[in-house]
């Protein structure tokens, strides 16, 4: 009997493991991402010069990037983007110009899109992007 509840305590422990892994499902994060404007600082400009981006993600697979300079509230541009969701990692990819983004560990909670922002393979910084 003992065993029996040894093993049933070792099997549940595994269960909540592997269930806390991450947030939601690669197809969950798409759904909730799809089609909503997300607000917030993906590592483009300066510390002098930071650029807020606001970034609208379109179901098929491309965006728009619509960046305003922080510190004085004007427009920076638009650059069009490729996204994709793998493994629970959502890809932002620039083009050539720009170094890819990634956004690890993806947790939409409500209102936020909360993980870890690597730009180009280097980790940045944990970042929360806001839904508008």
């Amino acid at each position: 009997m003992k065993m029996i509840k040894r093993y049933a305590g070792i099997l549940m422990m595994l269960t909540l493991l592997v269930g806390f892994t991450s947030c939601e499902d690669d197809e969950d994060i798409y759904d909730d991402l799809m089609g909503r404007t997300w607000v917030g600082d993906l590592g483009f400009g300066y510390d002098d010069d930071p650029i807020e981006s606001g970034i609208r993600l379109d179901g098929n697979g491309l965006g728009i990037d619509y960046q305003v300079f922080d510190y004085d509230g004007k427009p920076a541009g638009e650059l069009p983007f490729q996204w994709g969701v793998e493994y629970g990692t959502l890809y932002l990819d620039y083009g050539r110009d720009f170094a890819l983004r990634e956004i690890r560990g993806v947790c939409v909670r409500g209102r936020y899109l909360q993980g870890d922002l690597y730009i180009d393979g280097r980790y940045i910084a944990y970042i929360e992007l806001q839904m508008q």
